[in-house]
């Protein structure tokens, strides 16, 4: 018997919308871990170290700038990564929205809930 060769062609397969807050879920963990948290603790470090420091974190943040935009970014992916874990959490906990359709429902509300998120977060750093 002889072997078939597989052959994968992955800009045919199409993912549900559920696999795909799935992969996000996880590749927002390693962005967090990775780039959130550090940038988290250098905010900590510079609001703590001075008044000075302090005030200039807090004009830097609230300016329209790469800094800002950078950390609105972080925080949104965190914000995501938060959504979608408890999206996963409430699937395997309460067993709610394990069904195809649920899964589809579940993660077009938990990117609405995402998204509204962001937004009020960032009506909130720029105001």
């Amino acid at each position: 018997m002889q072997q078939r060769p597989v052959y994968l062609d992955l800009t045919k397969i199409r993912l549900p919308l559920s696999a795909i807050i799935s992969i996000m879920h996880r590749l927002s963990g390693v962005y967090v871990f990775f780039v959130t948290i550090p940038l988290i603790l250098y905010c900590m470090y510079k609001s703590t170290f001075s008044k000075a420091s302090f005030d200039q974190l807090v004009i830097d943040i609230s300016s329209i700038s790469l800094f800002s935009f950078f950390v609105f970014i972080s925080i949104s992916i965190f914000l995501f990564h938060i959504i979608s874990g408890i999206r996963h959490l409430i699937m395997d906990f309460l067993h709610i929205g394990e069904s195809l359709n649920g899964a589809h429902y579940s993660a077009i509300s938990s990117l609405i809930i995402w998204f509204v998120t962001s937004i009020v977060f960032c009506g909130y750093l720029f105001l």
